[in-house]
């Protein structure tokens, strides 16, 4: 008897990879023609776009 201690239960935490918890980059750009607001809104699209990418991948790891 005595040969085995307590149980200890730990709960794993699923391993979030560090890119998805990078900040999303936002363009600074300071646009001066309709051309480069055009441009700037497509950026800002694309990296909400990405912010969402983001949390649906770390949604689906923790998921699992």
């Amino acid at each position: 008897m005595g040969c085995f201690g307590k149980t200890e239960y730990v709960q794993l935490r699923d391993e979030i990879p560090a890119e998805l918890l990078e900040p999303t980059p936002i363009s600074t750009r300071r646009p001066t023609t309709y051309r480069e607001l055009a441009i700037l809104a497509t950026e800002h699209l694309n990296s909400a776009r990405q912010a969402n990418a983001d949390k649906a991948a770390i949604a689906e790891i923790l998921a699992d």
